[in-house]
């Protein structure tokens, strides 16, 4: 899901109808001044832009059409006017001015198409490569139910550093959401093998602590052999690094082990905390190399409570004035609002507060713990 601003449609339309009303308003008062006594109004040179104009949003034969008619208008204030002397010249060169912008007009439209298309087929195929790296989260894991949303900052891009993954394992759920900070291939490779290495540990090691130190151990690895081969050097992969936050739920106890991320928030009636670990962890590449056994941070948590994670793209939007994203006040406001829809209006309040336009990518993880009885239970959520 991305927060992004759509094209307008009446600015889509203007684009489109102002070449026409151009060339059709030069051919009104031209054609005008043939019956008008009195008149000599000369606009001519006017035409020349309007295939330019077309190729701004229009496709090729659209752009063709426009300068046809600018040609040929062209051609009827040439032979309606003084054909001799500077008359004869100007209207040479204004023929040929039409005729030249056209055929660029014409060219940097097919071009325009071709990029168009190109960027569609790299869009579904970053869409496509998403998807193996961030599959949809499961609907359900016991009695929690989970929502996750992932937004670019870039326009065209689908993919990017932030990461998030829910895993079932005997009777609890583990959860990870993270934020490699580096760019390009080498950060998309360095969160699949935070990703791979979460999926697997999570699944195997029974004790909470060791899956984080497994991630930590992968991305060791690829600082050590330069992103697998995706940095430009080995230096540029020893700037990756990631800040996570792991989280284990079993019953009623959240275990939360935080490396350098934004603090999970949980969510009861009525209020809003932040989950802060006692003791600050260096992020993952860095945990298990400093730190002898990675420290848990434990809350208590009931039926209905709901916990919300999420990267630091969201806290760190900023408006116009620099004030950065209030998270706890705005996160307050959706504390009755469904679980399907809090990621999103979370996001579409992120979006007004800096703009619509994100300095850094963010991801969203929210997991509700469902009460069997109540009202919350009867109205789906």
């Amino acid at each position: 899901m991305a927060v992004r601003e759509m094209p307008r449609p009446g600015r889509e339309t203007l684009w489109l109808v102002l070449p026409w009303l151009l060339v059709l308003g030069v051919a009104g008062v031209e054609i005008g001044d043939e019956f008008v006594p009195g008149t000599d109004l000369r606009t001519g040179s006017l035409l020349s832009p309007a295939p330019a104009l077309a190729a701004i949003r229009s496709r090729p034969p659209a752009v063709i059409a426009v300068s046809v008619a600018a040609l040929v208008v062209g051609l009827y204030t040439a032979l309606f006017s003084d054909g001799e002397g500077e008359g004869a010249v100007f209207q040479a060169t204004l023929l040929s001015a039409i005729l030249v912008v056209s055929a660029a007009s014409i060219f940097a439209a097919r071009q325009r198409v071709q990029r168009e298309e190109q960027l569609g087929r790299v869009q579904r195929v970053s869409e496509a490569a998403q998807l193996a790296l961030l599959p949809p989260v499961p609907y359900r894991i016991g009695r929690l139910r989970l929502e996750a949303r992932y937004v670019a900052a870039e326009a065209e891009a689908r993919i990017g550093g932030d990461l998030y993954k829910a895993v079932a394992w005997r009777d609890r759920a583990r959860l990870i959401i993270g934020d490699v900070r580096g760019k390009g291939l080498p950060a998309v490779r360095t969160a699949a093998a935070v990703l791979g290495a979460f999926r697997e540990a999570a699944t195997h090691e029974v004790a909470f602590g060791e899956v984080a130190v497994r991630c930590s151990q992968a991305v060791e690895r690829l600082e050590r052999t330069g992103a697998g081969g995706y940095a430009a050097s080995v230096e540029e992969a020893q700037e990756l690094f990631v800040t996570a936050c792991l989280v284990e739920i079993e019953d009623s106890e959240v275990r939360v082990i935080n490396l350098g991320h934004p603090a999970p928030l949980l969510l009861t009636p009525g209020s809003v905390a932040s989950i802060d670990s006692e003791d600050p962890l260096p992020p993952l590449g860095l945990a298990h190399q400093v730190v002898d056994a990675l420290p848990q941070h434990i809350r208590i948590w009931r039926p209905g409570d709901r916990l919300l994670l999420y990267t630091d793209g969201i806290e760190e939007a900023r408006d116009a004035a620099g004030t950065f994203f209030p998270v706890l006040p705005a996160v307050r406001t959706l504390l009755d609002e469904p679980l399907a829809t809090l990621p999103d209006l979370l996001l579409e309040a992120v979006a007004r507060h800096s703009g619509q336009q994100l300095k850094d990518d963010a991801a969203l993880l929210a997991v509700e713990w469902e009460e069997l009885t109540g009202l919350r239970r009867m109205v789906g959520h």
